[in-house]
């Protein structure tokens, strides 16, 4: 439960809109303290450069709040909601910010691997498009960060390729374990 002093939380936003709600903390009255963990990446879409600067954490944002600013932080444009368990919203550990400053700051390659969340043979449910509100088995994720979901209909099994953001797992995670998702190649 927060307090008044600052804690850490986890903000989900919208698809891409992670730098759209920094700069809505940013220039909030008074301001919102943000962190949006950044690396580089490989985007298809430009093929003459293709490295670009994306999200660490993709529809993610952290937020250090305190319970004044529960509010502000949620009807902040592009903000969908903040990271909560059984209505108590779930504090990010300080360790844990640190440890994602020191992989963003370091100059070694290495990928974001949520084995924690979604892996082969976890149940998740569609959270987008004309699948929503179904639920299904991952069968297998796919090497551009789609994910391959077994869904069950009538006794027939359909397997459909879905972007990681369609998807959530099906059983809540305790977030407050450390980050020991994030390896180096």
């Amino acid at each position: 439960m927060l307090t008044s002093k600052p804690s850490w939380v986890a903000v989900m936003t919208y698809p891409n809109a992670e730098t759209l709600v920094a700069e809505h903390f940013r220039d909030n009255i008074p301001a919102i303290e943000y962190y949006l963990p950044m690396i580089a990446g490989k985007d298809k879409r430009f093929k003459k450069n293709p490295l670009q600067e994306k999200p660490m954490f993709p529809c993610y944002i952290f937020a250090r709040i305190n319970n004044r600013q529960i509010y502000q932080t949620r009807t902040t444009c592009g903000v969908v909601y903040i990271v909560s368990s059984a209505h108590s919203i779930i504090e990010v550990p300080e360790r844990d910010i640190e440890a994602v400053r020191r992989f963003e700051a370091s100059q070694r390659k290495f990928h974001i691997h949520e084995s924690s969340l979604l892996t082969k043979g976890a149940e998740a449910i569609v959270t987008e498009g004309e699948f929503a509100g179904m639920r299904g088995r991952l069968v297998k994720g796919c090497k551009d960060g789609n994910f391959c979901v077994s869904i069950n209909v009538m006794n027939m099994s359909f397997v459909v390729k879905l972007r990681r953001n369609e998807l959530r797992p099906a059983k809540a995670v305790d977030t407050t374990t450390d980050i020991a998702d994030i390896y180096y190649k």
